[in-house]
C-alpha cells in the first residue's frame, strides 16, 4: 500500500461509481484530491470568442465547489490551483513525495497530449500515473472488436453489441478521504481569476444554481419517475442527462443501473440506445483522433469546401440571420447554455448546408456555449452534420 497518492480529478466529479478514487483511497493511507482550472480551456479562439464561456465557466466552478464541499463531509479536502494541469501536479506530487498520481483517462488529442507530458514530468521525480478508463458505459477492453475494426455506423455497432453488453456493478463512494496535514487548499476562484472581464462575472451574479453528485443523481431520478415525458425527452440531451454525463456527476455505468430499474420500457430501451450512441461517439474520436476536428472529417473528404465567411458567420451567432426559427434557437443557446437535440441539429444543418460556412467554426462555437458540451459526442454530431462522419 503506498503511503500518499495524489488523485486528479478531471472530468470526473463524483465520488460514486468513481473507479480511480475509490481505488487510490483503498491503496494508500492518505490521498491528496486535486483540481486545476487551466486558463487554456478559457482563452479566446481564433474566431474571437472564448474556448469556454462564462456561462460554462461559472457552471464548472459551481460543480467543483460542490465536489469539495462533498470531500470534506468525508473528512478530507479539494486542493484548487490554476495553471497548467501537467506542471502543477507533478510539482505537487514531489513535494508531498506522493508514490502515484491516479486520474480518469481521456481520448480527446489535446487531453492526452497533457496526460503525456505529466507522465514525463513525473518520471524526473520516479513517480507513477495510473490512468482509469471510466467516462464511457463499456469498457474499451470489453469491445467485441479492436478499434481499428470499429463499425462505419452506429446501427452496425449497435447490432454488433447485441447481447455482448456485460456492465460491472457501479461502485460506492469511499468511506473517508484521509488528507495529510498541513496542505493549504487554496481558494475557489471567481470568473475574474480566469481571465474574465468583470462586466462577464457580473452578468453571471445569481447563477450559483445547485449542481454536483447529489443534484444530479436527483434530478436523474426525478425524470425517471415522471409518469409521463413531453415528446422527444427519450433522450439523454432532452432529459438534462447528458450535462451530468458531461461534467462527470454521473457515471454511465450508474445511469444504465438506473434506467434498467425501470418499469417504462420504451424510455429504457430508447435511453440505452442514446447511452451506446455516446459510447459509439467516444469510439468514433479513439479510432480517428484528431480527424473528428477537421473540416473533411473523420471520412477524409476533401472534396467538399465550407466558406469561411465572417460575416455570414456572425449573423449566425448573433441571431441575425433571415430565419427566424435559427435566431431564435441562437439566443437561446446564449442566454441559457443549453437547446433540445432538434434545436442543436437544426442550427447545425442551417450553417453548414444552407449558409455553407465551415461547419468547425459551429462545433467551437456550441464548445464555447452548451452546458453538456463533450467533445466526442458534439464534434462527432457536427461531423454527421456535415456530411464527413459516421453514418
Amino acid at each position: 500500500m503506498a503511503d500518499r497518492i495524489v488523485y486528479w480529478f478531471r472530468n470526473d466529479l463524483r465520488l460514486l461509481d468513481n473507479e480511480a478514487l475509490f481505488s487510490a483511497c483503498n491503496s494508500s493511507k492518505e490521498i491528496i484530491p486535486v483540481f486545476v482550472f487551466d486558463p487554456r480551456q478559457f482563452e479566446n479562439t481564433r474566431l474571437g470568442f472564448r474556448r469556454t464561456n462564462a456561462l460554462r465557466a461559472q457552471q464548472l466552478i459551481n460543480c467543483v465547489t460542490d465536489l469539495r464541499n462533498t470531500i470534506r463531509q468525508k473528512g478530507g479536502d479539494l486542493i484548487i490551483k490554476i495553471g497548467e494541469p501537467e506542471k502543477i501536479i507533478a510539482q505537487l506530487a514531489e513535494d508531498q513525495d506522493a508514490g502515484y498520481v491516479y486520474c480518469s483517462k481521456e481520448i480527446a488529442p489535446e487531453e492526452t497530449r497533457i496526460e503525456s507530458s505529466l507522465s514525463k514530468n513525473l518520471k524526473t521525480g520516479n513517480i507513477d500515473i495510473k490512468l482509469f478508463w471510466m467516462d464511457t458505459l463499456v469498457h474499451a477492453a470489453e469491445l467485441p472488436f479492436p478499434i481499428s475494426k470499429l463499425p462505419g455506423s452506429f446501427d452496425a455497432f449497435a447490432k454488433a453489441m447485441e447481447n455482448k453488453l456485460n456492465i460491472a456493478t457501479s461502485l460506492p463512494e469511499p468511506s473517508a478521504i484521509r488528507l495529510p496535514e498541513g496542505l493549504e487548499p487554496g481558494q475557489m476562484p471567481a470568473l475574474t481569476d480566469l481571465g474574465f472581464r468583470p462586466e462577464s462575472a457580473t452578468q453571471q451574479n445569481g447563477t450559483n444554481e445547485p449542481i454536483g453528485q447529489d443534484e444530479a443523481i436527483k434530478s436523474l431520478f426525478t425524470y425517471l419517475s415522471a409518469t409521463s415525458d413531453p415528446e422527444g425527452f427519450h433522450t439523454l440531451i432532452d432529459s438534462g442527462i447528458s450535462r451530468w454525463l458531461s461534467m462527470g456527476c454521473l457515471s454511465p455505468r450508474y445511469v444504465y443501473e438506473t434506467v434498467m430499474e425501470m418499469d417504462d420500457s420504451a424510455k429504457r430501451q430508447s435511453l440505452l440506445r442514446e447511452l451506446l450512441e455516446r459510447d459509439y461517439y467516444h469510439w468514433t474520436l479513439l479510432r480517428f483522433g484528431p480527424r473528428i476536428f477537421k473540416p473533411s472529417g473523420v471520412k477524409h473528404h476533401f472534396t467538399k469546401r465550407w466558406a469561411n465567411d465572417h460575416a455570414a458567420f456572425k449573423t449566425w451567432t448573433d441571431s441575425k440571420t433571415e430565419n427566424t426559427e435559427i435566431n431564435l434557437i441562437m439566443q437561446k443557446l446564449k442566454s441559457q447554455g443549453d437547446l433540445a437535440a432538434s434545436e442543436r441539429m437544426t442550427a447545425a444543418e442551417y450553417l453548414a448546408n444552407v449558409l455553407d460556412i465551415n461547419w468547425t467554426w459551429g462545433a467551437m462555437y456550441f464548445e464555447s456555449n452548451l452546458k453538456d458540451y463533450e467533445p466526442s459526442v458534439s464534434w462527432g454530431k457536427w461531423n454527421r452534420v456535415a456530411g464527413v462522419g459516421v453514418d
